[in-house]
């Protein structure tokens, strides 16, 4: 049964939470909608969400709930969820030092100012989960072969297509490295220009054949 890869979204501002939340089930994935960081790792002990959106700033929530912040899910993302894509959304990462105390956390951390709105990190947001690479597309919430029009549905495809356009690789657990061979066969019975290269050490990553160039947007 096919499942909606899942998006982690930490943000305090109810309305902000919901405009997110929409734009995520519009890409047809799932949203895991967390008010604040403790309702964040809670969802984080039972899902393994593929992009992560946090809100560093958490001053709308009771002073009181605020012992746990938003570094406490960066850092449970860095120790447990390695291949979540984590995206901050802030505007308290401007500078080459705010990046740089989000990095000591979490060193693959992604960044949006939230001075430049809600449009441009839903702008982002949509670009991430309507990745393409080669003859490859995410749509609605499956990887598509563009020139087939066949899908694979499988959450690991998926990750590794968002991952590539992340510029990250995966590291899969036996069951999810087994599943990215299987989508590395299925990319070549179908003459993709693309196909799933192990880098060793349970790392994986999609590529691009030899003679094949990257048009993707």
């Amino acid at each position: 049964m096919w499942a909606a890869p899942e998006v982690l979204i930490l943000e305090d501002d109810p309305e902000q939470l919901a405009t997110v939340g929409q734009a995520v089930r519009d890409a047809h994935l799932e949203p895991l909608a967390a008010p604040n960081p403790r309702r964040a790792l809670t969802f984080l002990d039972h899902r393994d969400p593929l992009l992560a959106i946090l809100d560093l700033d958490m001053s709308r929530i009771p002073a009181p709930e605020r012992r746990v912040g938003a570094q406490d899910v960066l850092r449970r993302l860095h120790q447990r969820h390695v291949n979540c894509i984590p995206l901050v959304y802030s505007a308290n990462v401007e500078t080459i030092d705010d990046q740089a105390r989000v990095y000591a956390t979490h060193p693959q951390c992604l960044f949006q100012s939230k001075r430049h709105g809600l449009s441009r990190l839903i702008d982002r947001v949509s670009g991430l989960l309507s990745a393409r690479v080669g003859d490859l597309a995410i749509r609605d919430g499956v990887v598509v072969h563009l020139p087939s029009g066949e899908a694979a549905t499988h959450r690991v495809a998926v990750s590794l297509l968002a991952a590539r356009r992340a510029n990250r690789s995966l590291v899969l657990r036996d069951s999810d490295a087994r599943a990215a061979r299987r989508f590395g066969e299925w990319l070549s019975e179908r003459g993709s220009s693309v196909h799933v290269r192990a880098l060793g050490n349970r790392h994986y990553r999609l590529a691009l054949r030899p003679g094949q160039e990257d048009r993707s947007p």
